[in-house]
């Protein structure tokens, strides 16, 4: 399935896996997508819903609090390129890599200032959900979990 298929009944039952990840990461709306050839697994920021899911679209895990990092920087170290960089070598081919807002704001000759990793919801397995449970433990500090009311 490419990431932009969608179907009416997509979200209505949620997957086994995703009440494995107990609330630690949210959910989010593709609102828009853009065709580029050759490329189904890049997105830029402003095509998601934020925590708006009431919107049509297919629906995403949002990683973004435990996976951006400063793509100027591509040599610096964080734990959030660790997480990045873990999630695709456990997964490659798996999670959409998204280019922050500021480069549709701001054109630079070297490349975008933020990327992080969203996945699409119909991706979610049981082994990438314990992946997202063990990388996200491992490099996302207590203090800015976002937990999720999963009753919701």
């Amino acid at each position: 399935m490419i990431d932009d298929d969608y179907t009416l009944d997509e979200g209505i039952e949620m997957p086994q896996a995703w009440w494995r990840l107990g609330g630690r990461i949210p959910l989010t709306v593709r609102e828009h997508t853009c065709r580029i050839p050759g490329l189904p697994l890049l997105a830029y920021g402003p095509e998601f819903s934020g925590t708006v899911l009431s919107v049509y679209g297919p629906r995403y895990l949002d990683l973004g609090h435990f996976t951006t990092w400063n793509a100027y920087r591509p040599d610096e170290s964080s734990p959030y390129r660790a997480a990045f960089d873990a999630l695709r070598a456990a997964h490659p081919d798996t999670f959409s890599t998204v280019i922050g807002h500021q480069l549709l704001h701001m054109v630079r000759r070297d490349g975008p200032s933020t990327v992080w990793l969203a996945l699409r919801l119909t991706r979610l397995t049981d082994p990438i959900a314990d992946t997202l449970v063990r990388v996200h433990d491992q490099t996302c500090p207590t203090r800015i979990h976002r937990w999720v009311d999963l009753t919701h």
